[in-house]
């Protein structure tokens, strides 16, 4: 061997190894990506309907304000239960209480890295019947279903939620 080719060997052999340790992070950078980027949910079976529509004799509900109704309108005329008409009064309503606080409570059904995520699971919870929305804080996508003035109003929909299965806490 020559003396040019044995200074090169160890210039060759250094360019080796860098080039391999280049290419050992843009591995571990995109299967990091890939590890890190949450999935979608397995699909939860479809729950049977219910055999009898719910019975009607409930404690009456205040009348539903702004943003206070959870459920969306059912989507079959089958599903319509009839229902009392509404009482026709003077059309101020009596202030309730909480309401002068300003605070919100709203029932939350996960946080998500990818609006996507979010947005499926929102879109989810609107198939079956939920009035669900997604918002931003900060990073996060929150799926939220209801606004309540009144903290009971929201503790009664997590209950429904949580009856469907789903893991909620109510936020302010």
């Amino acid at each position: 061997m020559n003396d040019t080719t044995m200074r090169l060997q160890p210039v060759v052999a250094v360019l080796a190894l860098v080039g391999l340790f280049a290419i050992s992070v843009l591995v571990g950078y995109v299967g990091g990506q890939a590890f890190l980027t949450p999935s979608a949910p397995a699909p939860r079976p479809a729950r049977p309907a219910p055999a009898s529509p719910e019975p009607q004799a409930q404690a009456p509900t205040p009348a539903p304000g702004p943003n206070t109704s959870p459920r969306l309108a059912p989507k079959s005329p089958d599903a319509i239960a009839p229902s009392p008409a509404p009482a026709t009064g003077p059309t101020t309503t009596p202030a309730k209480p909480g309401l002068e606080t300003g605070v919100l409570y709203r029932v939350q059904v996960g946080a998500y890295i990818s609006r996507e995520n979010a947005e499926a699971r929102a879109a989810k919870l609107r198939e079956e019947g939920f009035d669900a929305y997604v918002t931003q804080s900060g990073t996060l996508y929150k799926v939220q279903v209801g606004a309540f003035a009144i903290r009971e109003n929201a503790e009664r929909l997590a209950g429904e939620l949580k009856a469907a299965g789903y893991e909620v806490l109510i936020a302010p």
